[in-house]
């Protein structure tokens, strides 16, 4: 069953409407009509990709004025950081690097870490998960010692000695 505008309760609706009133978050569901009537340009609304959605949060990681304006190039394929802002996009492998000062706050900022985390097979067993733990907890150490915080970084220093013996006595 269709979930109907909450506006006139006739037709179904079409757009689902996020607004903040009042330091709150509020969401209406619309029909094309009464969302135009409203004053929202229905016609922009749709399905965004990842690339616009990268593209959008780039400008909160730049860190440098240069890196805003894109002067940092890849030089192999000569795509330059203006590129990636437009489009959310890298223009090959070597990008990767070329851009990393500007992508790891990026990537930080979209999946909470800068390395692939994915999933272990359970059949794996205890070995892997200690492996993966001590993954986690050096990004985490990175972190620590970003945020200056030293007496977490040396804490988390000597779990990942301890766990790092532990596989090794195995």
């Amino acid at each position: 069953m269709p979930v109907m505008c909450k506006q006139c309760g006739i037709r179904p609706s079409k757009i689902h409407y996020t607004e903040i009133v009042n330091n709150q978050m509020v969401t209406t569901d619309l029909c094309l009509e009464c969302a135009e009537a409203k004053g929202i340009d229905v016609h922009t609304t749709g399905s965004y990709s990842l690339g616009d959605l990268v593209a959008g949060l780039i400008d909160t990681s730049a860190q440098t004025q240069s890196e805003k304006m894109g002067k940092v190039q890849c030089p192999k394929c000569g795509f330059d950081y203006s590129n990636f802002k437009k489009s959310g996009r890298l223009g090959c492998s070597e990008c990767y690097t070329a851009f990393e000062t500007q992508l790891l706050p990026l990537l930080r900022q979209l999946h909470g870490s800068t390395r692939h985390q994915g999933k272990s097979p359970r059949q794996l067993g205890p070995i892997a998960i200690i492996r993966k733990e001590i993954m986690d907890l050096k990004d985490t150490l990175t972190r620590a010692i970003e945020e200056e915080n030293y007496e977490e970084a040396a804490r988390i220093r000597d779990r990942i000695k301890t766990l790092e013996t532990r596989v090794e006595e195995t």
